[in-house]
């Protein structure tokens, strides 16, 4: 099993890979970095609050995986592009620098808030992979109608399906075996995955944010503040 080590009764891994490829074409013209350098508060920047949030539950090495090789001060290795790869030839690409049994991987515009400990989703992979799995809210409120008439007026609501959080655990064999040199996993390996039940979902409770817009990381840096997790 490695160096993979173990917490309470569970498997956790302690290697963890951040894609950090976004342009962060959305943001423009308010932001003109990329994304992993979104300013979250002064001197903090989005990949350096992820890389914190990482090392604090446990992980002893992060892999980067972008197109950029000095995103952070902090201790951490890169797996650059030369081309654009796609999500799934990223982390595989990445994958390649790990040597543990389990690897933890994760979006770094997808920020968790809330109780969460991500050996909880490692425990889930054993099968092969696991993804964060969550509730979207409904960007507008939702009005309900009887007969015509307004009854009630529900402010963004969660719906009643789940998506994919942009956190993962794979087992590290699975990357290197079944995604792609290029291209996306969410569309070409998570639907084999998922045939073969080697993938499973684990459900997050918490709030999760994706910075996509300028208003999402004002948000962010907003809901941090008030929370007191940038410490």
């Amino acid at each position: 099993m490695g160096n993979t080590f173990f917490k309470g009764d569970g498997l956790v891994a302690k290697e963890a890979i951040i894609l950090c490829g976004g342009y962060s074409q959305r943001l423009k013209p308010h932001i003109e970095v990329s994304k992993p350098l979104l300013e979250l508060k002064p001197g903090l920047t989005l990949v350096d609050y992820q890389i914190m949030w990482l090392k604090r539950h446990g992980f002893k090495r992060i892999v980067l995986a972008g197109r950029e090789d000095s995103l952070t001060k902090l201790d951490v290795e890169y797996s650059i592009e030369t081309e654009k790869l796609g999500t799934g030839g990223a982390m595989k690409k990445a994958a390649e620098a790990c040597r543990e049994e389990y690897v933890y991987a994760m979006n770094v515009d997808d920020v968790l808030l809330g109780d969460y400990d991500p050996s909880q989703l490692v425990q889930h992979a054993d099968k092969g992979g696991a993804i964060l799995i969550a509730k979207p809210r409904l960007q507008f409120g939702r009005v309900e109608i009887d007969n015509g008439f307004i009854t009630q007026f529900v402010q963004k609501p969660f719906l009643d399906f789940y998506v994919s959080a942009g956190h993962y655990a794979f087992k590290t064999n699975v990357i290197k075996q079944h995604f792609p040199d290029k291209g996306d996993f969410e569309k070409e390996t998570s639907p084999t995955l998922a045939s073969l039940r080697m993938l499973r979902g684990y459900q997050f409770d918490g709030l999760w944010v994706t910075i996509n817009t300028y208003k999402e990381l004002l948000d962010v840096r907003n809901l941090l503040q008030q929370k007191s997790y940038l410490k």
